[in-house]
């Protein structure tokens, strides 16, 4: 929160340009000459504005995708934790403990796994983890599947029978349907006041893609009852059960059709052409200055703002469509790194980041997308500034470099 106060100050203070241009002019310079600077001024201000309303908007189709960003990150580390229980043996219990209640979102499966481990029954953890994220078939990917759908419906099938009333990973995505309740709570609550198209308006959609997304849900409620309903059932009828199936099948393939919905929705593909865009930018700079724009040069300075928010400050936008180019955006902090923050700052963030994590900031080119800790871009960006910038920095950061008995880094 600290560091992003400090992106938001220089935002503010960035402003007023075209005043600061003026200001500067001697009293005599005639309007023509006036105009073409305050023009470049406001025309870059009312660019960044147009991209800060669109890039850094929480609109209802990007939170959408990125809730099923959070299912497929919650995938990866249950896989990246199955193997860790496979490959490391003897496993220190506490670190193993930690990855555990830092890693698994399931309270029941969580609660298990941690009986397990205080049992030291490996095979066991092994085990839940398969059956509950599916992991020997790899979803969410079906590649070997002619009918995806109702592969999808008898692999969750398989899995009741053997755990009751419990859902297991792959079917809790399409039931939260993209955060379904949580919009429509949205619109419930300023059903007084507002229309839930003009609810939706001020949320990302227009009104074509509002009445899409309501059809959406007006299919998948009926569906989300029927599988809610059977999974509270101790004893299913054959047709029941069929019905079961049937419902299992149509909302998967509902989801596809919402999640393609958002991938198409004006929000998202106006905030991927944003940061296409900057990256563009970013490159064709660098190609003539070698260097990252900096905030003290008036002709840069749009450039510099746009940067930040966007990239270090990013928290709207964490949608697999979005990777790619923020990845690239990334390493270009880390081969031009620029003065963010003070000295004393950095250092002091980069402890407590340590403190928390168990590890230094990561390069774009060590850390998994799926697995960034907050602030971590902006962190590496300044701790390589400031390596290369000041030896006492440099030297209190290998210190921090060299593990103690119980810093070792999380598993990744």
């Amino acid at each position: 929160m600290k560091i992003f106060i400090l992106l938001l100050s220089a935002l503010l203070l960035a402003l007023p340009a075209p005043a600061q241009i003026l200001s500067k002019l001697p009293k005599a310079v005639s309007l023509s000459k006036i105009e073409p600077a305050v023009s470049r001024a406001l025309n870059a201000a009312a660019r960044n504005a147009k991209a800060f309303n669109t890039g850094l908007s929480s609109s209802w189709t990007k939170q959408i995708l990125n809730q099923r960003f959070q299912f497929q990150r919650e995938y990866k580390d249950a896989l990246a934790l199955h193997q860790y229980i496979q490959n490391f043996r003897p496993i220190s219990r506490n670190v193993l403990r930690r990855q555990i209640q830092s890693t698994v979102i399931n309270n029941t499966l969580r609660t298990s796994l941690l009986n397990q481990l205080n049992e030291e029954y490996f095979t066991g953890m092994e085990q839940e983890l398969e059956q509950y994220f599916d992991l020997n078939s790899q979803f969410p990917f079906f590649s070997a599947s002619r009918a995806p759908n109702e592969t999808f419906a008898h692999s969750v099938n398989e899995y009741l029978n053997t755990h009751l009333h419990k859902a297991p990973w792959q079917l809790r995505e399409p039931l939260q349907f993209g955060g379904m309740r949580a919009i429509q709570l949205q619109i419930s609550r300023y059903s007084e006041t507002a229309s839930p198209l003009e609810v939706a308006a001020k949320n990302g959609l227009n009104e074509a893609e509002a009445k899409r997304l309501f059809a959406l849900y007006k299919q998948a409620e009926p569906l989300n009852k029927t599988i809610k309903e059977y999974i509270a059932k101790k004893t299913h009828t054959k047709q029941e059960n069929k019905a079961f199936l049937t419902a299992l099948s149509d909302l998967r393939q509902l989801y596809d059709e919402l999640i393609s919905f958002a991938k198409n929705s004006s929000s998202v593909r106006g905030t991927v052409e944003i940061y296409n865009n900057l990256l563009q930018e970013m490159n064709t700079f660098i190609a003539k200055n070698h260097r990252a724009p900096l905030w003290k040069n008036e002709d840069e300075r749009a450039l510099f703002l746009r940067f930040e928010p966007l990239v270090l400050a990013n928290q709207a936008n964490m949608f697999e469509e979005i990777v790619p180019t923020l990845t690239k955006l990334y390493e270009i902090t880390e081969m031009y790194p620029v003065q963010r923050l003070p000295e004393s700052d950095c250092l002091e963030y980069v402890q407590e980041f340590v403190q928390k994590q168990g590890f230094l900031p990561r390069s774009v080119k060590m850390r998994d997308f799926f697995d960034t800790r907050k602030d971590e871009p902006m962190l590496f960006e300044a701790m390589t500034y400031w390596e290369s910038n000041s030896a006492g920095f440099r030297s209190k950061i290998q210190r921090l470099r060299t593990p103690g008995e119980d810093n070792f880094p999380q598993f990744y």
